[in-house]
């Protein structure tokens, strides 16, 4: 067996294999396909000047959709050119029995893939035809996949931007969030919509793990975008449990499966997207609309609970980075 052959198994098992991770596995994409996709968003935050609230970057999930099938199938295609034109005499034109050459290989390995059977040009021996038959259930499944795969990934998306909205009804920052829960004697209107909120953010979560395309799906509205969103919620989380008078704050029994919730979050989207945590710390948390409200102490020790909550929000300033927002974007208020 020659080099060519060898690489040409060795793309074909390649590819294969990141299909059906990328398709079937609950573990996130396969090895091309998550890399590719990181590789790819950058390219368009940068085209777009990393300008979250560009419409350009809305164009690029469905382009990245498009773009990961047809690496697929040129990938696979090239495979089958490699091993079928690395074995000359293995593909014959079927009424003068000559040997194909390169341009002919190519496209009896193409309409293999896509099944069409058009039968000019044939398999001279077993062996080849074997070869051909594995090739054609290939493509008749990637082209399965491919479309079972679209339409769940799009149905997570609409997830995804419904969870936007409903977050953005909280509230457009942090302070306001908490402000808009407090009915001047306890927090019930945040808490009586925790578990839906919470199952709501699990949801999305473990839409990421199964299809974790649906990260490069961009809204570019600010006031409803769902990394925004859920940063501005995290922080609101923060001020509710650890900056509100002490009398006041919610019993932690009615915020814990918030809490479970982001955790759950954190944990899915380290695994999924390549994400490398910045290291500057985050702006302190604003309360200073809530001192003058009277939720907050007037004087309070920062430092001890914004160096507990600091990984996570950082973690979340490199997503806002990454989804071409800026930090301080949490505190601006957008109609």
């Amino acid at each position: 067996m020659n080099i060519l052959s060898i690489l040409g198994i060795i793309i074909y098992l390649l590819i294969v294999l990141d299909v059906i991770q990328t398709t079937l596995s609950l573990q996130g994409g396969g090895w091309l396909t998550s890399r590719f996709s990181h590789f790819f968003w950058k390219g368009f935050l940068n085209i777009s000047g990393k300008d979250g609230s560009s419409k350009f970057l809305s164009h690029a999930g469905y382009i990245l959709l498009i773009a990961i099938v047809i690496i697929w199938v040129f990938a696979l295609w090239s495979s089958m050119v490699l091993i079928l034109y690395s074995n000359p005499g293995s593909i014959i034109q079927s009424s003068t029995k000559t040997t194909a050459g390169l341009w002919e290989v190519i496209y009896y390995s193409g309409f293999t893939l896509s099944t069409l059977g058009v039968g000019d040009f044939i398999a001279a021996g077993n062996y080849w035809r074997l070869l051909t038959t594995i090739y054609s259930f290939t493509g008749l499944i990637l082209l399965t996949m491919s479309v079972t795969y679209f339409i769940p990934v799009l149905s997570a998306v609409i997830d995804q931007q419904k969870l936007g909205i409903k977050l953005s009804t909280l509230g457009s920052t942090p302070q306001e969030i908490v402000l808009n829960s407090w009915n001047k004697k306890d927090f019930s209107r945040l808490t009586n919509k925790i578990d839906d909120i919470s199952d709501s953010i699990i949801k999305y979560s473990q839409h990421h793990r199964t299809y974790p395309v649906i990260h490069y799906f961009h809204n570019p509205n600010q006031s409803n975008n769902v990394v925004l969103q859920l940063a501005r919620l995290y922080e609101a989380l923060i001020i509710l449990t650890h900056k509100i008078k002490k009398e006041k704050q919610p019993p932690l029994e009615d915020i814990r499966p918030l809490i479970v919730a982001f955790e759950n979050y954190f944990k899915i989207i380290s695994e999924v997207t390549h994400i490398n945590i910045k290291e500057k710390n985050p702006a302190k948390i604003s309360v200073a609309i809530l001192q003058a409200h009277g939720l907050v102490p007037a004087t309070i020790e920062q430092k001890d609970i914004e160096e507990k909550f600091m990984k996570k929000r950082k973690f979340f300033k490199t997503l806002l980075l990454q989804d071409g927002w800026k930090w301080r974007q949490l505190e601006e208020k957008k109609p």
